[in-house]
């Protein structure tokens, strides 16, 4: 990663359900999340990687997009350029989140921001719903009312055009628990790949292996839910959520990696956790 952006928490509450982690009477605690979110952006600058802050409050000074700070659904950078493929959210509450995120990366960072067309079906949510391996192998998913197949086929036009040397995979997501693909599948610069099985269709899970090998696949607990929402910091560290009961020992035995916890739980009541907060920005 050359960066990341993050959104600050000011506006961030729970004020709707659109997914199955969500419970809408939850109340968020603005002070814990505010330190959560101050702690989350220190592990990236001790690790020398630069971040940009989009402030919540300029950028959403009416308030009308608490999910704002789950940055990573509103674009997709294509990696090695200089460009970004900007999100179309299926659900109402967040269309507008994508706008006010490639304003800033357009502006601020200098990115050829490229739109979706606005057709009936559509979607792409960005980050959320892809990952990358193998420097240029691009996972996306579909199935669960977020990112549809033609939202996958818009962007693989998209990469088309810019000449990008990439492959595109496509999975299909048959939980809906796992809304998001970086809900349930992390691939791992080492070769390895966390994944939540049961998330996927058969022929997704066949796909997986085949490319991975299935000696490198590491089959993810449901009660460490937000594993695979954990964010590598270099080819030795994995940044994960701070979920207890062993996680921590559990994911280093299993990658191999040297594994680094961050309390981000005011922001898992909306369904979110450290990927979800992240949008990378690639050199490569």
């Amino acid at each position: 990663m050359e960066g990341v952006v993050l959104v600050s928490p000011e506006t961030y509450k729970v004020s709707y359900s659109i997914n199955p982690l969500t419970n809408k009477k939850s109340v968020v605690d603005p002070k814990k999340a505010a330190e959560q979110f101050i702690r989350l952006k220190a592990r990236f600058e001790n690790s020398k990687i630069p971040v940009y802050v989009i402030e919540a409050q300029k950028a959403d000074p009416e308030g009308r997009y608490p999910d704002l700070v789950f940055v990573s659904n509103s674009a997709l950078i294509i990696k090695g350029t200089k460009v970004a493929i900007l999100s179309r959210y299926a659900c109402p509450e967040r269309q507008g989140e994508e706008d006010r995120v490639g304003a800033y990366l357009k502006h601020m960072l200098e990115y050829r921001v490229l739109s979706l067309p606005k057709v009936e079906g559509l979607y792409f949510e960005g980050q959320g719903d892809t990952r990358w391996s193998d420097g240029n192998h691009l996972w996306i998913s579909y199935g669960t009312g977020r990112t549809t197949k033609s939202g996958i086929e818009a962007v693989r036009r998209y990469i088309l055009a810019e000449k990008a040397p990439i492959l595109i995979h496509a999975l299909h997501i048959t939980q809906k628990k796992t809304y998001h693909l970086d809900l349930c599948f992390l691939p791992l610069q080492n070769g390895r790949v966390l994944l939540h099985e049961g998330s996927f269709s058969p022929a997704s899970r066949k796909e997986i292996e085949n490319h991975f090998g299935k000696e490198n696949v590491i089959h993810v607990p449901i009660k460490y839910m937000y594993a695979c929402n954990s964010v590598q910091l270099n080819d030795k560290t994995l940044l994960i959520p701070k979920l207890g009961d062993g996680c921590r020992q559990w994911m280093h035995e299993k990658t191999g990696m040297r594994i680094e916890e961050v309390n981000v739980g005011e922001f898992q009541l909306a369904g979110g956790s450290v990927s979800c907060m992240v949008l990378p920005l690639w050199a490569n």
